[in-house]
This record gives structure tokens, sequence and C-alpha cells, in this order.
């Protein structure tokens, strides 16, 4: 059987969980098999209305006339176009349809191929969703049906009610018709996102949270004011969940775990001792191997989000509910659920956090960091520009009163020394920019914008190249690694720097480099850039080491 079949039964499924029983229905070659499952299913109310312009008005006046999701559904090329005029009324009109169009293949668009024309622009104006359904071959599929799925029919009612389009491409013959032996394989598969507002009862979320593992995970937020951060403490306090954040999150408690240090630490069979029933998001991004491991283990625990839009984030691949609402909101509904967590859960992440520690580190990007995690003022601002200026800095707990920054959602390397500069001249205090030497000459020019305070601090870390495909075992793998891959280069800051009027300060060991410390962090007529060389390699090898050592730790702590 097909995976254009799949899909289909996908649809009718989630059309079944969200109440669609009305299906308006045009004849056509290509919704057959679509045809052939709902006219057999005692669920649904099927009509026929052959002209699909018809169909689309008439599908309108039966869900304004019942108040109820109406779909209608119909083949492909210009039947599709036939749709427009109704359900351009329906999105004025703000009427629940539920459009589904099918489709040849994507891959045979302007191909000679009769019936198929580009049916994903139509309706892009005139819907408040518009997906296209994968054709399903894999795991990868099956997830990325379910969750456009869910995107579109929490738009149906979301700010207001409005149609929203389906297009389901058909590979196949026709004739070869739904297998119902596979029913129950697709029913157990499916995975239902279901969506709360401030406005709801929380009675069956309190329930779901009994006896379970729960845990917090704070993104990258740089919003939440003291007032906020101080009814999440005590709400993280009184139910006892462990909080999982990194210096992007700004956020500080008791309950703290340091991402960073546990996640590297932790691979897919020691991470089983630490995951837990439900995880509690919020915030923009987290760290990549947060990610990677909570998605070796996806559908095993339930994830639930807090945002204030609708955007599916379904990055763990477990997304189960989604608390649409700001934090506040969400705690003032919290205050009445009397859920407890197991105290044992936070104590042993508590305890592993306080065992995980940085070994002594030889000179590298590494060890600068680490030094420069110490001494950092208070009250100070931190821009982390891209990969390992942002991780290494990760493995050390900052002071509650720095503000943290970087570019992660996107993560690119051009953006970041202007992105700082920005924050800097906005900033009451010393600002301080951690950069590698590929990303500082990408964006170098911007040291040249006119708006530069004296409270600019560039701590540049030369090792003349990317120091990320540096670690073992891809340095040692590809000859010629820094030619093109690691791009090279034998570059200083120094003339161009001193040039726009900054203070230059540089070295290339450690007893010198706490010397340099000193005046960078103090208080200057000028803005300082102190560039810091190290060895690309001794760099690599220290950062596995680490890992390595990160790993050997927590092994020995859970025996």
């Amino acid at each position: 059987m097909g995976g254009s079949y799949i899909n289909n039964k996908y649809l009718i499924e989630f059309l079944k969980k969200n109440n669609v029983k009305k299906i308006v229905l045009s004849s056509g070659t290509r919704n057959i098999p679509f045809i052939s499952m709902v006219e057999n299913d005692s669920f649904f109310e099927c009509f026929s209305v052959v002209d699909e312009r018809n169909a689309a008005f008439f599908g309108m006046g039966l869900s304004q006339e019942s108040r109820e999701i109406v779909a209608i559904a119909c083949t492909s090329g210009t039947a599709v176009s036939n749709y427009v005029s109704g359900v351009t009324e329906a999105f004025y009109s703000r009427v629940p349809l539920v459009v589904i169009t099918f489709d040849r293949s994507t891959y045979v668009l302007n191909q000679l191929e009769t019936q198929k024309i580009d049916q994903m622009s139509i309706f892009d104006t005139i819907t408040k969703s518009n997906i296209c359904l994968p054709v399903i071959k894999d795991e990868e599929d099956i997830w990325y049906c379910q969750r456009i799925l869910n995107e579109a029919f929490i738009q149906l009612n979301y700010n207001g009610f409005g149609p929203i389009h389906i297009n389901v491409p058909f590979i196949g013959s026709t004739n070869e018709l739904w297998d119902d032996s596979k029913n129950s394989y697709i029913s157990n598969s499916i995975k239902y996102i279901d969506m709360v507002s401030p406005f709801d009862d929380f009675s069956e979320i309190y329930n779901r949270l009994m006896n379970k593992k729960v845990l917090i995970l704070i993104g990258q937020d740089i919003n939440m004011s003291n007032d906020l951060k101080n009814r999440l403490v005590s709400f993280v306090y009184s139910h006892k969940i462990p909080v999982i954040t990194d210096n992007l999150s700004n956020f500080k408690s008791k309950n703290n775990i340091n991402a960073e240090r546990l996640f590297k630490a932790l691979d897919s069979i020691t991470f089983e001792n630490i995951m837990p029933d439900i995880i509690i998001t919020y915030g923009l991004n987290f760290q990549e191997r947060v990610k990677d491991l909570f998605k070796s283990k996806a559908r095993q625990f339930e994830h639930w989000m807090i945002c204030e839009d609708t955007t599916i984030r379904d990055c763990f691949k477990s997304l189960t509910l989604i608390f649409n609402m700001k934090l506040d909101y969400y705690l003032n509904k919290m205050e009445g659920c009397s859920f407890k967590n197991d105290i044992n859960y936070l104590n042993k992440l508590i305890s592993i956090n306080e065992k995980l520690y940085i070994p002594e580190l030889k000179f590298s990007n590494f060890s600068v960091i680490k030094e420069f995690s110490k001494i950092i003022p208070n009250n100070s601002l931190l821009h982390l520009s891209i990969l390992n200026s942002t991780r290494l800095m990760q493995f050390f707990d900052l002071n509650g009163s720095i503000k943290v920054h970087s570019n992660v959602n996107t993560f690119g390397i051009d953006g970041c020394l202007p992105t700082f500069l920005g924050q800097a001249f906005c900033f009451d205090g010393l600002a301080f920019i951690i950069i590698g030497d590929l990303s500082f000459f990408y964006g170098m020019n911007a040291l040249s914008i006119r708006h530069i305070n004296n409270n600019v601090r560039v701590l540049l870390i030369n090792n003349h190249g990317g120091a990320e495909f540096h670690i073992p075992p891809s340095s040692r793998e590809i000859k010629g690694i820094d030619n093109f891959i690691g791009a090279g280069h034998h570059f200083s800051s120094k003339g161009w720097v001193e040039s726009l009027g900054f203070k230059y300060l540089s070295s290339n060991n450690e007893n010198d480099l706490k010397e340099k410390f000193k005046p960078f962090i103090s208080n200057s007529d000028s803005p300082i850039i102190l560039e810091v060389f190290t060895d690309i390699n001794i760099d690599g090898d220290v950062t596995l080491n680490t890992y390595r050592d990160l790993e050997k730790q927590l092994k020995d702590i859970l025996k």
C-alpha cells in the first residue's frame, strides 16, 4: 500500500479528531481513494456537488447554518481553481472550511502532465493555513505529515475562524483502494497536539501532572522581568521542579541544572537515567545536544510548550500540548495545582549538576573562556558569537546580573559583531563579545560604524581557522581540512582596529593573559580589543578530551 494512501488516512483521522463530519465531494480521479474511505465511514455525512465553484459555496452555507466545520474535497487541476471564489468569500466571512485538494506528484509540475497546476499558490492569501502533505516513505515523513496537519487544524479557530487548505499529492494507481487492515497502525501512530488558552479549564492538566517526573527547560530569553523571574523561581521551588538552563536563559534558581555540562556528559543510555515523563519548555532556542538527546527518545515522554503564538515547534518530535499564553498567565493558571514533583528526581539532577566539573585545561580557546568567565564584571553585557564562542561559555555558570545574548536562532557567522555593537550602544555598563577569528574577519567592517562607545570590549580568540572543524576525528580524517573547510589563515586584527581608534591588546599564553585581562575589564577612554592567539589543534584536542572526561565523570556518578 503506497504512501499516498497513508497521508489520506492521516487526514481522515484529523478530520475526526476535529469533529469535521460534513464533507462536500466533487467527482474526480485523484480523490478516488479519499472518497472511497469517507463514503463508507459512518462518521461522515457526504454531499455530492459536481461543480467545484458551487461545492465551495454550498460547503460555506452548510458551515454557516450548522455552525460546524465543513470540508470540501476535489481532484487536481482547474477543479481546484474553481474553488477560489467560494473560499475567498469564506475567508472574508470567517467561515471554517477545510479545503482539501488532491494533486499529482509535486515533481511533475511543468512537465506536460495533464491536470497538473501549481495548486499551492492558489490559496495563499485566502486561507489561514496552506499546507501540502508529504507522500509517506519513512518515519520522518510521518512526523512531518502529522506536524503540519496539527498546525493547519489549530489555525481553523485561532484568532477567529477561517478556511485552511490541505493539498494531498497522489502517486500510484487509483484502483488500489485502502486496505482496512492498516487502520489500527495508523490510529496508534497518530500524535495529536492540543492547545489551551488562559480561558480554558486546567483541571485535566493538573491530573495529567500527578505522579509524573516533570522537567522545565528554559531556552534563550532576554526579556523576562525580574518580577516574572521571581514568580517562576517560586513556582519551581513549590513544585520541586528541576530547571535546565544555560547562560542565554538569563534565569537563575537553586533548581537550575547546567545544560551544557549535563548533556555533553550524557549519551543515549545514560540519558534514560534522567529522562522526564513531561518536559515543559519556554523561551527560544536550546543547545543542539539537548535537542538531539530528546529527539533520540521521541514519544517516550510528553513535551508541553508555553508560547504566545500558535507556531508548532516540535523540536523533540514529542509535542503534545501548547499553552498559548504568556508565561505570567501560565503561572496564574498553575496556582491551583497541587502537583508536587518527585523530590528524588530533583535531588538526583541537582547532585549530578554539583558533581560534574570542568578539569584543568591546557592553554586553549576553552581555557581562555574559562578564565574570562571568572572575571567578567557583574552588571555587564555579554554577547556570544557562534559555535565555540557560544558553546564553551555555556559550561560555566555566570553571575545572574550579566545579560547574555547570542544570535542562536539563525546561528550565522555574519551578524554577531554588528548585533553586539548595537546592543552595546544602548547599554550603560561594560559590554563584551567573545568571537572567533573567522566570524570576526567576516564582519570586521562593522567596527567602522561611527556609533561605537567606549564601553565596547572585543575578546577575539584567533586560532587561525575554524576550530569547529579541528575537533577530532574530522581533523584527522580529512586531508587539507584548512584549505577550504576550515579556511586557515594568518591574519591579525591589529592594524585594522588601531586605525579605527581601538586600544589593541594581545596575548598568547596563560600568565600574560591574566595581566591583559586587567585593563580589558576596566573602564577606558576608548573601546578595547583583546586578541588571544591559540593553537587550533590543541583547541580541538582540549575540547574533545573535556567532553570525554565529562562522560566518564557521569558514568562514575551513576554507578
